[in-house]
């Protein structure tokens, strides 16, 4: 925890004996609270004898230094706490190897005739389903065309071809969704993937499951395990 340093404490550093460890940018001077202390006593003891620092002024700075010394145990204890709940969750993570979940997500991977099901949920009956395979490149490889789909969950096997009728490569790939009704209006369409967690891993975007296949997903996603 910094506090931003006063031109009047960049002044007396400037004058002052007593050498103070700084970190400074383009624009500004950032004091520890032991930096704070330190300015503090060299203000006395360069203070002019005749005009001596203002009781109230001295509280006022004494009183800046508590609240900072406060905050920087509150951002200890807040840093603590992140990391037990971080350990916490990785802990309740553990209970997911060896089980089937189904989470959020649109990857797939393909293994020669090994290819990941998709689960499609469409909020209404839908005139067209515009299911699109893109590679790990970003680029659609295939896409494919449903018509009259009814509202609810149905499973999307894509046959591991692309638009040429062509075998495409082993690997992971991302399925997009645009569905439409009769008007042509877009309907909301969601995609969720099924495996069984092998591995977990605690990262900054929270505890990610791998799943056999290898795909990854994150415990925040996860709608359903087995028991």
């Amino acid at each position: 925890m910094t506090i931003e340093a006063t031109s009047y404490y960049e002044s007396l550093l400037q004058t002052a004996s007593t050498s103070v460890a700084v970190t400074t940018d383009e624009e500004s001077t950032s004091l520890t609270s032991e930096d704070f202390l330190t300015l503090l006593v060299t203000e006395l003891e360069y203070q002019d004898p005749t005009d001596p620092m203002d009781n109230a002024e001295m509280v006022n700075q004494l009183t800046q230094y508590s609240q900072l010394d406060e905050l920087g145990e509150l951002n200890d204890k807040l840093d603590t706490l992140t990391e037990s709940l971080s350990s916490m969750a990785a802990s309740s993570g553990l209970d997911y190897l060896g089980k089937q979940v189904e989470a959020e997500g649109y990857t797939i991977s393909k293994s020669d005739d090994d290819i990941s099901t998709l689960y499609v949920g469409l909020d209404e009956e839908a005139e067209s389903v515009s299911i699109n395979i893109y590679n790990e490149s970003g680029s659609i490889i295939a896409t494919d065309i449903l018509t009259q789909v009814e509202a609810g969950t149905f499973a999307y096997q894509w046959d591991g071809t692309d638009s040429d009728g062509n075998t495409a490569d082993d690997g992971y790939y991302y399925i997009l969704i645009a569905a439409e009704d009769s008007d042509g209006a877009s309907i909301d369409a969601t995609t969720t993937t099924t495996g069984t967690v092998t591995g977990i891993s605690n990262t900054d975007d929270g505890v990610i499951f791998v799943l056999d296949d290898g795909r990854t997903v994150n415990m925040a996603d996860v709608t359903y395990a087995t028991t």
